[in-house]
């Protein structure tokens, strides 16, 4: 395929990226960005083409995603009206202003009143018994463990939570698995030691199974919407990166074996999905060999916490208005004097 023809596709797909805020996607900043891949510029665009086909949410996926996530709220929780469930409901804002959950909230709000006609602000003085958290993807889950440790820690919120006093739901686009996992045995071993952790009821749109302990009935995780190679199929100078990381934790989860996935269903084939991968972590290292003061947690696939013996979390998974930092860097590495041009210009901070 022409390489004019796969910018079409891929402007076609992300061209509503930040778009709410000003930022422009283009077509000459899609070229731009895969003509730094050299002679791999078109085969980058096309199996990008591809991924971003199965895992870029679009805004106005997103609003339905999220009114039907409303209608479950009800089903799932016997309430057979919007005013008894918005009396009990508490939509949690745990997040600094700008981040994604307060950005999801103010739509849920917006839906409620359009669907609805009711403002969720009249309903704040009911005590409240049902707590929404929402956010748009767990990767590490590291922003997650962060806010729910705190939030249980108050008016004995764990107690009430193990009583079945009050419910507490995390609501996400995306999951992966391993995150999750990690997340709620952090959680429930070291920040609430008396949490029953399965009170905690994860609802998500799309989850991905990049968790290598975790077998399934085909033989193991589908490694969906990750960036995870095999470690044999790598550059050396990506090999001596690995190996001299100051990071100790989880080695295990670095590379994937060269039998899983069973069946490759995510790339366009097994052996495209090896010279992506490759290409990911040698660029992804050119750009960190641009960094002076590099931090133990940047990683070429992405930030990962800085203990883990990683080459970054991978995430393939992309929304509308940002661009997860655990996803690998060529994706979103913008910084001025960097000689680097980001696919996505991604929101920090």
């Amino acid at each position: 395929m022409m390489i004019e023809s796969l910018v079409e596709q891929v402007y076609d797909k992300i061209k509503d990226f930040r778009k709410d805020e000003g930022v422009q996607i283009t077509r000459e900043s899609i070229r731009e960005w895969a003509e730094q891949f050299g002679d791999d510029a078109e085969f980058m665009l096309s199996e990008t083409d591809n991924i971003l086909g199965k895992t870029y949410l679009k805004k106005e996926t997103a609003i339905n995603l999220l009114r039907d996530c409303i209608k479950e709220h009800l089903k799932r929780h016997k309430y057979h009206d919007i005013v008894s469930y918005l009396q009990d409901v508490c939509y949690l804002r745990l997040q600094p202003n700008g981040k994604s959950q307060n950005v999801l909230v103010d739509m849920v709000e917006d839906i409620i009143r359009t669907d609805y006609g009711l403002d969720v602000a009249e309903f704040s003085d009911y005590p409240k018994k049902l707590f929404i958290y929402f956010d748009d993807v767990l990767v590490t889950g590291g922003t997650i463990l962060s806010d729910l440790s705190q939030w249980l820690k108050q008016d004995d919120r764990v107690a009430k939570l193990n009583a079945h006093d009050i419910k507490l739901e995390v609501n996400l686009f995306v999951e992966h698995c391993l995150g999750q996992s990690i997340t709620l045995y952090r959680l429930g071993r070291f920040e609430c030691p008396d949490l029953d952790t399965s009170n905690i009821h994860i609802w998500h749109y799309y989850e991905v199974e990049n968790h290598l302990k975790l077998p399934n009935v085909f033989g193991g995780q589908n490694l969906n919407a990750i960036a995870l190679p095999i470690k044999e199929t790598l550059s050396p100078e990506a090999i001596k990166y690995w190996e001299e990381l100051d990071a100790n934790n989880h080695p295990e989860y670095a590379f994937r074996p060269e039998y899983r996935p069973v069946k490759e269903e995510y790339f366009t084939s097994a052996e495209n999905r090896i010279k992506f991968e490759r290409i990911l972590v040698d660029k992804g290292l050119y750009i960190i060999n641009q960094i002076q003061d590099v931090g133990r947690h940047i990683r070429p696939l992405g930030f990962v916490f800085p203990s883990y013996k990683t080459l970054g979390a991978g995430t393939l998974f992309f929304t509308w208005r940002n661009v997860p930092n655990n996803s690998p860097l060529v994706f979103w590495w913008d910084v001025p004097g960097h000689n680097w041009k980001p696919l996505f210009p991604a929101r920090r901070g």
